[in-house]
């Protein structure tokens, strides 16, 4: 890598980690209502002020279970009788594995209190931490990396049952905190430590780099980053850091820069830090290399850059799906569709998928749902955006949150109908703004509905949100229509027997659906916003490799709206082993971010990373979610280099 490179790599940096800094840090404690309970707003407020990890290796002989010397300081801004931690179910940290691209979760059982002001860390409890295979594999050995937070657990200070759950500001997504929480596993039973390699251009102000290595148990060697390291030569000395790929993966090298006189002889020293089962030690590392020794060009130490070229049509065109989802409230008068059109323009996208029915509303006319007709008699709201956009350019795709229904909904169905929609759970209590995909009649109701809009409006596709389950029903018919299927009760069903009762349902839509669109309005592409683990889905009733082999679905796009980059590529290789046809995928990336319930829009940096990441795996598109955090920074980044180039549709 050149000085110019290099500059112009830290002046990146520096940049992302501006846009990064901005409160990113400070966490203003609001619940979620997580599983019924009464959402918590009684306060608290913390910044976190460091992460850090005591160690660059750690004892791991396989199986749940870890030694985690993890440190968190933090700053008491509001007291509140309250402490965070994330010690069971959703509140983990993401644990990465460098070496097969999975991810995992990590529970650890600290106690972040607030109740009083002023500085503190915290610590795991007795410094152990758990693997959830539930939410991901185990790791192999190797290099791994705590790469970002799920959720805190929110309990009362002192103990007692847990309140709710809070999500996290993005500085523990923030690329600092991140690359100081990347450590090696191995089998610390016996081991040695070596600076196995040195590399260098031997020139005036050029790079020189050393591989550290831990060789475990078994006799497996593995890289080992973050040591402090020191280079000297003389009077001349340097410390050495850990090289970092695209998305901040380590590329398992320390490096830095040779004075200007070159030395005729570097030596380097440090000390390796390990947990092993026994404790905590250290161990001294030393080597010398003489000048000429480990010669390498300089474009052989250059980090690769994640490249691709996009695909072109006959006329030159890129052909590239740039998608948006855009609301309910972002369609409802004409100002607001101008304004949505006029943006999407500018951002240089070529898809709209616009939200005409959730819980109880429904943007569009239909026989169906009657009170549409007068409430919309004056502006067609869908009608409206299909017009502007058309004369635009862009295509509209009708986005349906199949089973997000609210109980007024439910009551004018059952009403109407004489089928009650509600889902009830195990104790017979109605579920929140689900109808029940299981009711045949529900299922009709949906299909007539999407494709009736089809039929009546010139959109260009229509699409599947919520088509999942949203949950597990036991209602009465539930239970016969089941045990009548299976020959066992419903309480007895297995995990299999779910996925299999749920992917009926969701099938039958899906299925139904496609042929009802494609006889009302051929040139129309269905398309199914899906859970970006294929494990989470499939326990609500998705199957979209299944979808899309046998050709109900055009377009599949998992919800990948991780801040993590790395997990973002791990579920999109999933998806891409799973699909038979990998034309059929495009990646639905986030626009915004959290902190406890503060929603903001994020870095640029961070958007510009995931299209490039989805560029360079070659999918052929992205759906940003959503337009409402769509800002004017986020704007003139799309319009200005991302999508400087125009493109069509890719499925077109």
């Amino acid at each position: 890598m050149t000085m110019m490179q290099r500059a112009l790599m830290m002046l990146a940096v520096l940049a992302a980690a501006t846009a990064w800094a901005q409160d990113a840090s400070v966490l203003a404690v609001k619940g979620r209502g997580a599983e019924g309970r009464e959402r918590y707003d009684g306060g608290g407020e913390v910044r976190f002020l460091d992460v850090a990890l005591g160690a660059q290796v750690l004892n791991y002989e396989g199986g749940p279970e870890l030694t985690l010397p993890l440190t968190i300081d933090y700053q008491v801004l509001e007291p509140a009788p309250i402490t965070l931690t994330s010690r069971m179910g959703t509140e983990y940290w993401r644990l990465y594995h460098f070496g097969d691209g999975t991810m995992s979760a990590v529970h650890t059982n600290e106690d972040i209190d607030l109740s009083e002001p002023g500085e503190h860390s915290a610590f795991p409890e007795g410094l152990r931490a758990r693997i959830d295979a539930q939410y991901g594999p185990l790791p192999g050995k190797g290099l791994v990396g705590i790469r970002g937070h799920y959720y805190f657990l929110i309990e009362p200070a002192g103990g007692g049952e847990w309140i709710d759950i809070t999500s996290p500001p993005p500085f523990f997504d923030q690329p600092p905190v991140a690359r100081t929480l990347t450590f090696t596993l191995a089998d610390l039973r016996d081991y040695t430590v070596q600076i196995e390699e040195f590399q260098s251009t031997w020139e005036p102000g050029g790079a020189f780099r050393v591989k550290v290595t831990v060789t475990d148990a078994e006799g497996e060697s593995f890289p080992v980053v973050n040591v402090p390291l020191t280079a000297s030569a003389g009077e001349w000395e340097t410390t050495l850091e850990t090289e970092w790929g695209l998305l901040g993966e380590p590329m398992g090298w320390m490096a830095a820069t040779l004075p200007e006189d070159v030395p005729d002889e570097v030596s380097i020293s440090g000390t390796l830090t390990a947990v092993t089962a026994d404790g905590t030690e250290e161990r001294a590392l030393a080597a010398r290399f003489q000048r000429g020794q480990g010669q390498v060009s300089a474009a052989e130490m250059q980090v690769a850059e994640a490249g691709y070229e996009l695909p072109r049509n006959d006329e030159g065109v890129i052909r590239e799906t740039r998608a948006i989802w855009a609301s309910t409230s972002d369609i409802e008068d004409a100002e607001a569709v101008n304004l949505l059109v006029e943006r999407c323009t500018r951002a240089g996208l070529n898809t709209i998928v616009a939200d005409i029915h959730v819980r109880n509303s429904f943007m569009a006319r239909s026989e169906l749902m009657p009170w549409t007709a007068e409430k919309w008699a004056e502006f067609d709201p869908l009608g409206y955006l299909v017009e502007q956009a058309h004369a635009a350019g862009l295509e509209v795709h009708a986005w349906f949150c199949v089973s997000y229904r609210d109980p007024a909904f439910n009551r004018w169905f059952e009403e109407t109908f004489g089928v009650d929609v509600r889902m009830y759970d195990k104790e017979g209590e109605v579920a929140k703004l689900v109808s029940d995909v299981h009711r045949q009649e529900y299922r009709d109701f949906m299909v007539d509905l999407m494709v009736g809009v089809a039929r009546d409006y010139d959109v260009d596709g229509i699409h599947l949100d919520y088509i999942r389950t949203k949950g597990k029903c036991f209602c009465e018919k539930c239970r016969a229509e089941f045990a009548e299927q299976f020959g066992r009760p419903l309480a007895e069903a297995t995990e299999e027997d779910w996925v299999a009762w749920q992917r009926q349902a969701i099938g039958d839509i899906v299925r139904r659906t496609a042929e009802g669109v494609r006889a009302v309005r051929p040139h129309a592409k269905l398309s199914a916003a899906v859970f970006s683990s294929m494990r989470g889905g499939a326990a609500q009733g998705q199957d979209p490799a299944g979808w899309a082999r046998q050709g109900w679905i055009d377009i599949v796009i998992p919800m990948d709206y991780a801040m993590q980059s790395l997990q973002v590529r791990a579920n999109e290789r999933e998806f891409l082993e799973a699909l038979d046809d990998d034309d059929t995928l495009v990646t639905g990336l986030s626009l915004y971010q959290r902190s406890g319930t503060d929603v903001s829009s994020r870095p640029t940096e961070l958007l510009r990373q995931q299209i490039e990441l989805v560029r360079s795996m070659g999918i052929h598109g992205y759906c940003l979610f959503a337009f409402s955090h769509l800002s004017d920074e986020q704007l003139e980044l799309l319009r200005g280099e991302i999508n400087a180039e125009p493109a069509v549709p890719y499925f077109r």
